[in-house]
């Protein structure tokens, strides 16, 4: 097995708050100086002075990832203040649950930015100095939309089926140049204490928790080179009982 990296930077996205904030404590306690991005400061700030006050090292770049200027300028920051990028989590994401026919053009473009933009943008930013080095992790947090989201996701859908050909895309362009590309696809409910209070007579294992997905992310990064995994379902067992349509009463 490799180490996870020799230049130790990870960029994470979305990193203010929920999974990304779990991710980039995770990242922190592994030995990576981090990167912190997200549209909200004073998140990020929350996140960094964790991070610190644990003996880490973190740089907190406020950044909307849908406006490549300033994901560039955060990129650059980061490399300049920490070091080269050897791993980008892209987990920043916006969701939306509307009707069909309720979605305007406002609210389709607008998941888009995010959860496809987005990605492309910090990708794009990073993936070229990782292939020259011929050594780097991009991992692209997906979600059970991926594969045929429900009624009213549709614009949340159609971005992260977007996201996920891109992660496919950046396979096939950068694996081969020692630049590992991975989707991690999160099917299910996340066991984050806004989600799990809301759903207090459920059982904790029906969730899929931040820490097995942190756990997943540190064994993707250590894979060895001769053994990449690109795609990965992280899912609870509740995940997999029958999906049946319950009969209308007569």
């Amino acid at each position: 097995m490799r180490p996870m990296s020799d230049s130790k930077v990870a960029l994470i996205t979305g990193a203010g708050r929920g999974i990304g904030r779990d991710i980039a404590l995770r990242m922190a306690r592994e030995g990576y100086a981090c990167g912190l991005i997200a549209r909200t400061k004073s998140q990020l700030d929350e996140t960094a002075e964790m991070i610190r006050a644990s003996g880490g090292k973190a740089l907190v770049t406020p950044t909307d990832v849908a406006r490549r200027d300033q994901v560039a300028a955060s990129v650059a920051a980061v490399e300049r203040e920490l070091g080269p990028i050897s791993v980008l989590i892209n987990n920043a994401g916006a969701y939306l649950r509307k009707p069909f026919v309720d979605i305007s053009e406002e609210d389709f473009d607008f998941q888009l930015k995010v959860n496809c933009y987005g990605p492309f943008f910090c990708t794009q930013a990073v993936v070229g100095a990782m292939a020259e080095r011929g050594a780097g992790t991009v991992i692209f947090v997906l979600g059970s939309e991926t594969r045929g989201g429900p009624a009213q996701y549709a614009a949340y859908n159609a971005s992260k089926v977007a996201q996920r050909a891109l992660a496919e895309s950046v396979a096939y362009e950068f694996m081969h140049r020692g630049v590992h590309a991975i989707a991690l696809d999160v099917d299910g409910a996340v066991g984050l204490p806004r989600v799990t209070e809301a759903a207090h007579d459920e059982e904790p294992d029906h969730f899929v928790s931040t820490e097995a997905i942190c756990n997943e992310l540190v064994h993707l990064i250590n894979q060895p080179r001769n053994a990449w995994t690109f795609a990965v379902d992280l899912r609870s067992f509740w995940q997999w009982r029958p999906r049946v349509t319950p009969k209308k009463k007569a």
